[in-house]
């Protein structure tokens, strides 16, 4: 496609009033401007600088939240007249972090680089590279495009904090190291014994051998794992807040977070992911396992008003016995958590819920004006938590104020 600049168009009008006068005077000398500058189009026209080759390359093209990624561009033209310049399209969730994705460059070759920041998870398209060719006045221009579209997979951040075990309710079994007291391999002691040929020589206590003059050997507590299900709200009504901070945001970086740490530790792992449809992902375990989670979490696009009820019945065949349950929810306009709830408990499974205040989120946005309505909608809240602590789930109340390692701290035992 060959476009015309606004300075062309006053090219061609300067040349078609010299021709007109040219007439009108019989002046030949302005006969002689017109076709000079008329020549000078039409010349200027024929210099364009041959269609590059463009090529743009990411260092990495997966990353995590409020990491950086390099774009490295290659642009190759053929003559020697003219301006090259290209733009690298980019998602509107990415930020510019160093440099810029326009840049100008003479025919021939040359490179460019620039580096962007990914503020938010998801899967984000770079690309293609638009590219004009100018010529050497800035009169005219050809637009093309080059290199394909590349999705930049955005995971959502993980924060290690405090590690150990999750605080569900006292007297039930919780997820991670589960120890039973008994021998086995684990890392915790249990007591000491004697010496035999078949124990390995790392197992020996030499500061036993060196009061007592005798071999003998550490024994340590078995350990087990188990199952740990999350259940994900991904309604609509959890959007509230920012972009990269709101309801939904928070219980999915707390959800990626203990995720890592629970697998780190050979515990299985499901999610429940409920807002336009309830998704169940099977518990699993294994090297793969968070990265799968880590994709279905990126993915996550909040939508649609199923309830936790009808994720809980849809999803109760793949909760093992006694499979500990967390409920990562704001809980807003939800008739059925109650319910829900009561069922999970009612069936065994050790319930912890982390409510990030969606109150709160929207209080924020409104700091300040003063609506009664919020007042109200808190003491609902409240009173809805103290129900579900009386049904015998654990609640955490996660305030907008308190960052991610305050909830680790408070999740974590």
């Amino acid at each position: 496609m060959r476009n015309h600049t606004l300075r062309a168009m006053a090219y061609a009008a300067s040349s078609l009033t010299l021709l007109v006068l040219s007439i009108v005077l019989s002046s030949e000398l302005l006969l002689v401007g017109s076709l000079i500058i008329g020549a000078i189009m039409m010349l200027s026209l024929t210099t364009l600088p041959g269609r590059p080759k463009v090529s743009a390359e990411m260092d990495r093209a997966q990353v995590f939240e409020e990491e950086t990624v390099r774009v490295d561009m290659e642009i190759d033209s053929r003559g020697s007249w003219g301006n090259i310049e290209v733009f690298h399209r980019l998602s509107p969730n990415l930020e510019l972090n160093k440099g810029s994705n326009l840049a100008l460059h003479p025919p021939g070759r040359s490179r460019h680089s620039f580096v962007v920041k990914a503020p938010l998870r998801g899967y984000h398209p770079t690309g293609p590279t638009l590219v004009r060719r100018w010529d050497p006045l800035w009169l005219w221009y050809r637009e093309s495009a080059s290199g394909e579209t590349q999705n930049l997979t955005v995971f959502p951040a993980m924060h290690q904090g405090r590690q150990g075990v999750v605080k569900v309710r006292q007297n039930l079994h919780r997820p991670g190291e589960m120890k039973f007291k008994r021998l086995g391999s684990g890392k915790e002691f249990h007591s000491i014994r004697d010496y035999t040929t078949t124990d390995p020589f790392n197992t020996i206590n030499w500061k036993a051998f060196a009061r007592t003059g005798k071999l003998q050997v550490n024994q340590y507590e078995t350990e087990t794992v188990t199952d740990v299900m999350f259940f994900i709200d991904a309604r609509l009504v959890g959007r509230v807040g920012l972009m990269t901070d709101n309801p939904v945001e928070r219980s999915i970086r707390l959800c990626a977070s203990l995720s890592s740490s629970l697998l780190s530790r050979s515990n299985r792992v499901g999610l429940v992911v409920y807002g336009r449809s309830v998704n169940v992902t099977k518990p699993k375990g294994g090297p793969g396992a968070l990265r799968s989670i880590l994709h279905i979490l990126t993915d996550i696009t909040p939508s649609g008003q199923d309830t936790l009820g009808s994720s809980v019945t849809y999803a109760l065949p793949y909760l093992s016995p006694n499979c500990p349950v967390l409920i990562l929810s704001s809980l807003a306009e939800d008739p059925t958590v109650k319910d829900a709830v009561k069922q999970l408990v009612g069936r065994g499974h050790p319930t912890l819920i982390v409510s990030p205040s969606g109150v709160d989120f929207e209080r924020m946005l409104y700091s300040d004006v003063s609506v009664p309505k919020y007042l109200l909608k808190k003491l609902s809240r409240e009173n809805l938590l103290m129900e579900l602590a009386s049904m015998g789930a654990r609640v955490v109340d996660w305030h907008p104020e308190k960052d991610i390692q305050w909830a680790l701290m408070e999740v974590w035992e």
